[in-house]
């Protein structure tokens, strides 16, 4: 359904990966791409000539049953983080398709079967790590400038 065709893929395992991957895009006049957990039918997360960063290698799921949150990694599908959930009898307003990237989702709003009672993904989101195209390293919330 999609024909981009990258000139590089960069299978990132950590953040210092995505900084570098960034930095090499950014330094060699790429256009980049994001990956996350590769649910993607409109085709964002890939590109023609350019950078794919891919984001699927970063996985994990941290629950806190007492604070009741969960730290995701970039790269988790909604079914990963379902299943840690699930233990602790807790859930995330996450969308319906749970080979979806949990990232993507949340970035993009992220409905779901939860969202008339819990809000969308996104207004679920506490805080995130990112990279932005400078190549250095954020965490982003709500009391961050």
């Amino acid at each position: 359904m999609i024909d981009e065709r990258p000139k590089f893929v960069a299978r990132c395992a950590d953040a210092a990966d995505v900084i570098a991957a960034v930095n090499f895009g950014r330094d060699n006049g790429l256009p980049i791409a994001i990956r996350g957990g590769a649910h993607n039918g409109a085709g964002f997360a890939s590109v023609d000539d350019g950078l794919v960063v891919d984001l699927s290698g970063i996985r994990g799921v941290r629950v806190d049953p007492k604070g009741r949150t969960a730290r995701v990694r970039a790269g988790c599908t909604t079914d990963e983080v379902e299943h840690a959930t699930h233990g602790f009898g807790q859930a995330v307003p996450f969308g319906i398709i749970s080979t979806t990237g949990v990232a993507g989702l949340t970035l993009s709003g992220g409905h779901g079967y939860l969202s008339r009672q819990y809000g969308l993904a996104c207004d679920n989101l506490i805080e995130a790590d990112v990279v932005p195209a400078d190549g250095s390293f954020v965490t982003a919330g709500e009391t961050d400038g």
